[in-house]
């Protein structure tokens, strides 16, 4: 039995991406002989980092730097996932780009969720090019509870542009709130709402502000894992308002539970969406609203969208393939000295 201990970043409630992708990990791969223990930076101790074969941090600034910062290089593998904001935007500041880069030097692997995002890191950092590996999620919808959008209060002929984010600045959560206002304007039957785990509590104020001055907007909460596939299947349009993703879950799964999806143009989403395809993409106010209007007006743009959405995620973002790319991963690394570099023939699982 190969124990991995993954290291999220503090805090981690049960809904976000990393959640989602670190619980996936465990149900998969503990069936092949690799248990999977999942904890949050701030629940670390020595005696956890010990009981591990490998440990595998999930975000390089961080998780993997203060990590080490803390407890110094761990004396087993170490794995490092570039999850999004580190390799997008912390990365560019002179400081914690130094940061980042000492901490990855000292890991065995570097996990990149997109071919785009780790061919431009090893471009500009050729020294760790042997330790790059892209890994593609492996997405699966929630099966949800059965419930229908009259659970949340909406009706049959409302037009419900849903956005699932923490309420945290990078994922912008109230930029859609202007155009789509403008849009209710227009069509009265557009609601808009949003979901997610509250980090901020200035931007949680106003949410709610929003919400209570807005009868069309509506601020769902934390919504249980479990139920996401219903509200995906409840929306219309499924919407991502991020200055900086590596590659969203929630749009993967809205995606393939054949929504329509309506995106920042922001790394992540420019390599996730192929536009005008399998979802649309934004640049700015101005162009999200008139993307918006185009599915607003444009019930059967929504359906082809979703449909070609839905067959491209269940072509290219298996689980089972995840799962075996994970297993060939770690066998690798538990079988290799513990800094020998015979792990980066590893290159093979992109």
């Amino acid at each position: 039995m190969i124990d991995v201990l993954i290291v999220l970043p503090a805090p981690s409630p049960p809904a976000g991406g990393n959640w989602v992708f670190s619980h996936r990990l465990r149900r998969h791969l503990e069936p092949l002989g690799i248990r999977v223990r999942i904890i949050d930076l701030n629940e670390v101790t020595p005696e956890e980092i010990e009981k591990a074969d490998i440990v595998h941090a999930f975000n390089a600034s961080r998780t993997a730097a203060p990590l080490i910062e803390r407890f110094g290089r761990p004396n087993r593998p170490f794995v490092v996932t570039f999850t999004g904001t580190d390799v997008n935007e912390e990365i560019r500041r002179p400081e914690e780009q130094e940061r980042i880069l000492r901490t990855a030097g000292q890991a065995d692997a570097l996990i990149f969720l997109t071919s785009t995002a780790m061919e431009e890191f090893a471009r500009r950092h050729p020294a760790l090019r042997d330790r790059c590996v892209h890994i593609p999620l492996g997405i699966e919808v929630p099966p949800g509870s059965g419930l229908d959008r009259s659970h949340w209060g909406w009706e049959a002929g409302d037009l419900v542009f849903f956005l699932p984010a923490g309420l945290r600045p990078v994922k912008r959560p109230l930029d859609a709130l202007g155009p789509l206002e403008r849009l209710h304007e227009e069509h009265p039957e557009v609601r808009f709402c949003i979901a997610g785990a509250v980090f901020d509590p200035g931007i949680l104020t106003r949410v709610e502000e929003a919400a209570a001055a807005k009868p069309w907007f509506r601020w769902l909460g934390q919504v249980p894992h479990e139920q996401m596939g219903d509200l995906y299947r409840a929306a219309d349009v499924v919407l991502n308002t991020s200055s900086s993703e590596g590659l969203s879950h929630a749009l993967l799964e809205a995606m393939a539970s054949g929504r329509a999806v309506l995106a920042s143009a922001v790394p992540g989403n420019i390599d996730l969406i192929r536009e005008g395809e399998d979802g649309l993409l934004y640049r700015d106010p101005e162009d999200f609203l008139r993307q918006a209007r185009r599915l607003a007006e444009n019930p059967e743009l929504r359906k082809s969208l979703g449909i070609r959405a839905a067959a491209r995620i269940a072509e290219e973002f298996s689980p089972t393939e995840e799962q075996k790319r994970y297993a060939g991963l770690y066998r690798d690394l538990a079988a290799a000295p513990c800094g020998s570099g015979d792990h980066r023939r590893s290159n093979t699982h992109t």
